[in-house]
């Protein structure tokens, strides 16, 4: 329960610190009827806007947390990093997605077979494999999205 908190706190932190490039950003709090509570910046139907601020004080309370000797990199060199950055981004996708794709044939090829423990074993370890690819492919696609 307390790290699913932390970990709701630095997705809203998160959430909070990328959208600082919009004139005016809202997060909605939305609770489903299974009590999960979910954090976005995009409307749900019976989500809740909990916060509307204009991107000057954003700005500001970014540059307050800031230390003086943070290094400071020209518009031409950030844009210049995030190309390149990008560029890393994708090939690590690229390369999730093919390894996931290989991965869910390998369990579907080995589903068609004998169902001995050694196999079981292997499925087990592939599956767990196989949902560390998608969690990858989906932080990939995150941070991608941020660019």
């Amino acid at each position: 329960m307390n790290t699913l908190f932390i970990l709701i706190i630095i997705a809203f932190l998160g959430m909070s610190l990328t959208s600082a490039v919009h004139a005016e950003s809202k997060i909605y709090r939305h609770v489903d009827a299974d009590g999960s509570i979910t954090f976005t910046n995009r409307p749900i139907k019976g989500a809740q806007a909990i916060q509307s601020t204009p991107n000057s004080s954003r700005s500001q309370t970014i540059a307050a947390m800031r230390p003086a000797h943070f290094p400071k990199a020209s518009v031409h060199a950030q844009q210049k990093r995030d190309v390149k950055r990008r560029q890393i981004l994708e090939n690590e996708l690229a390369e999730e997605m093919k390894l996931f794709s290989e991965t869910s044939r390998f369990i579907a090829q080995m589903g068609n077979g004998e169902e001995a423990q050694q196999q079981k074993d292997r499925m087990r370890r592939l599956h767990n494999k196989l949902q560390r690819h998608e969690s990858n492919i989906a932080s990939l696609k995150k941070e991608l999205e941020r660019l």
